[in-house]
């Protein structure tokens, strides 16, 4: 007995309703689904981020100190440091650890760098000194500006490096453009006349162009106006001789003048 196959019933003779039924979605788990995963992405950071804020992994350990100055040393540097060591790296303010180091008065830059997990680097550059200024019966060193540095612990050893002692006539007169064109002009002094320029003492401001140079090389002080030391200088080289046999005391030599150099001698 033979069974007869079973043949599928055509797409347009079939029943309305007949057609497979599909499983409808969860609206909660469609919705839920999204959150979850959300929740995730939010969950993990905050996880991360409180693990490197209580591992102590991340407290700093080790101070680098690029190279200490003459006036900065290294330790000096690890030892203003040394009051953050054992915090949270991450967490450490650096505007802080700025501060610290910069209560050194030769520090002038500064560059501090984070380099996790545990190593804090540390790099300053020292504010360089031009001139020495009086200040309250005393010496201090001071920079391009005029700004004061440091207290001058040895008077004589800052001369023989060079420095001049920079002073103001008058009160009213800026430090900043004093200290600048004091150096100006000991600067053109140096151009025309080395020895004397490397000589030099004391400079005294005495208006905004005009100065007294004091220097060892010259029996009496100068009287100069700024940007016109050069030419005046080499014409009192040539009168030197002369001067020396006219005049046994010179109070001072006036270079300001366009067209004559005057000479202020001692009263006898």
């Amino acid at each position: 007995m033979s069974v007869a196959p079973v043949l599928p019933v055509p797409e347009e003779l079939r029943r309305p309703g007949t057609q497979p039924r599909r499983r409808r979605r969860n609206p909660v788990l469609a919705l839920l689904r999204p959150l979850a995963v959300s929740l995730l992405l939010v969950a993990m950071p905050a996880a991360v981020v409180a693990w490197v804020l209580a591992s102590p992994r991340f407290d700093l350990q080790e101070v680098v100190v690029e190279a200490g100055t003459p006036r900065i040393s290294a330790e000096s540097l690890r030892a203003a440091v040394a009051p953050f060591e054992g915090g949270n790296l991450v967490l450490l303010p650096l505007a802080s650890v700025e501060a610290a180091v910069r209560r050194n008065p030769w520090v002038d830059a500064v560059e501090i760098s984070k380099e996790l997990p545990d190593r804090l680097r540390v790099e300053v550059t020292e504010r360089r000194a031009e001139a020495l200024l009086e200040s309250g019966g005393g010496l201090v060193y001071a920079d391009e500006k005029g700004r004061p540095i440091a207290p001058v612990e040895d008077p004589e050893r800052a001369r023989k490096a060079g420095l001049v002692v920079v002073t103001f006539a008058h009160p009213q007169l800026s430090p900043s453009e004093g200290v600048g064109g004091a150096l100006e002009v000991a600067g053109e002094l140096g151009r025309v006349q080395p020895s004397w320029a490397g000589a030099l003492s004391k400079i005294e401001v005495l208006g905004e162009q005009d100065f007294r140079l004091h220097t060892s090389s010259l029996r009496f002080p100068l009287l100069v106006t700024r940007g016109q030391v050069g030419p005046k200088v080499r014409r009192l080289m040539e009168l030197l001789p002369e001067l020396d046999r006219r005049y046994p005391a010179i109070r001072a030599v006036d270079l300001r003048f366009s067209r004559r150099i005057v000479v202020q001698p001692e009263a006898s």
